[in-house]
C-alpha cells in the first residue's frame, strides 16, 4: 500500500509539474478594422478605404469628373483609437499619368471608431476653415465574393 501511495503521488508531481510547464498560447486579437469599407451618404464623390492585416491603409476618393486620389500609409489602433499616417499620394486627372508624392501626415486626426453591425464611425477632427471641427463619417463594410465564398 505504501508503493502505491508513493507511486501515486509521484505520478501526480510530474503530471503537476508538466503541465504547469506549458507554453501560454498568445491570442491573437482580431483588428476589427481590416477590410474594405465604402464612405455611406456621400454626395458627388466615391469614398473607400482598405485597412489590412499588416496595419497598411488605402484611402481611395473616386471624383465625378474620372480623377482619383488615393492615400497610402500604416494605422494603428489602441482601444478605440485610431491613428493613420499618409506616406503617399497617388493623383489621377483625367487623361494624365498617375502622379505620385511622397507624404508624412496624419490622415484622421485625434481619431476614435466604433463598429456597430457593418457600420464602422469614425470621430475626428478637421479644419475645413482653418479652425478645427468634430467631425464624423460611417463607412460601410464590403464584403467581397470569391471563388471560395463570402469573405470579409
Amino acid at each position: 500500500m505504501k508503493i502505491l501511495t508513493s507511486t501515486i503521488s509521484v505520478l501526480l508531481l510530474f503530471s503537476i509539474g508538466f503541465s504547469s510547464c506549458k507554453k501560454d498560447k498568445k491570442v491573437q486579437l482580431q483588428n476589427p478594422i481590416n477590410g474594405n469599407w465604402e464612405e455611406i451618404g456621400l454626395d458627388g464623390l466615391k469614398r473607400s478605404v482598405n485597412f489590412t492585416k499588416n496595419n497598411t491603409f488605402f484611402l481611395t476618393i473616386a471624383y465625378n469628373d474620372g480623377g482619383s486620389s488615393q492615400f497610402i500609409g500604416t494605422y494603428q489602433i489602441k482601444g478605440n483609437e485610431l491613428t493613420a499616417t499618409s506616406t503617399e499620394t497617388l493623383e489621377q486627372k483625367p487623361g494624365k499619368p498617375v502622379e505620385r508624392t511622397s507624404t508624412n501626415f496624419t490622415l484622421y486626426e485625434k481619431a476614435t471608431f466604433s463598429i456597430v453591425g457593418d457600420t464602422l464611425k469614425l470621430n475626428y477632427i478637421s479644419y475645413p476653415a482653418d479652425a478645427p471641427v468634430n467631425t464624423t463619417v460611417k463607412f460601410r463594410r464590403l464584403t467581397t465574393i470569391d471563388e471560395g465564398g463570402l469573405t470579409r
